[in-house]
């Protein structure tokens, strides 16, 4: 029961997630108090730091995003996605276009679970492509060059490159 509540807040996140690069729609990092909204209840709406600390009217702000805290820029503080390497693999070779994101949304809205099972397991082919591809054995479609960073050592989602402790 454990396992399917983890895969249900995963496959949600992920929702939320192509959701909202498809709308384009980035999370904000700062947030302005708005007592208009709702008179007598103070209301949190999402804005630019140049709208919270520019203002002069008095309202108050604060800022969501932590110092030193990941920080994913669709899901906010949550980061599950954005570390997902093998889902970021899957959405570096499948969403080239901004409007590949449409399909993918239509594509998670059929069947959330399903489609991060899906997506984890091609993205793993994906990364075991690459890495093939790095040790020089013939692999066709060859990946684009984004993908294969990901295994280039020094850079991509997680760096292989190790540091000498002298």
């Amino acid at each position: 029961m454990r396992q399917t509540d983890e895969l249900r807040k995963e496959a949600s996140a992920l929702r939320r997630y192509v959701a909202a690069r498809a709308a384009g729609r980035e999370h904000h990092e700062w947030a302005r108090a708005d007592h208009d909204i709702m008179p007598g209840f103070i209301a949190w709406v999402g804005c630019s730091e140049v709208d919270a600390d520019g203002r002069d009217d008095g309202k108050s702000f604060r800022r969501l995003r932590r110092s030193g805290m990941p920080w994913c820029s669709y899901l906010g503080a949550d980061t599950s996605i954005a570390e997902d390497v093998e889902l970021q693999a899957y959405f570096e070779h499948h969403a080239v276009e901004p409007h590949d994101w449409n399909l993918l949304k239509s594509e998670i809205e059929d069947g959330r679970e399903k489609a991060l099972r899906t997506w984890r397991s091609r993205g793993r082919a994906i990364l075991a492509r690459a890495h093939a591809e790095r040790k020089g054995t013939d692999v066709k479609p060859a990946l684009n060059s984004v993908l294969a960073a990901f295994l280039t050592r020094g850079t991509g989602k997680r760096s292989l490159k190790r540091v000498k402790r002298g």
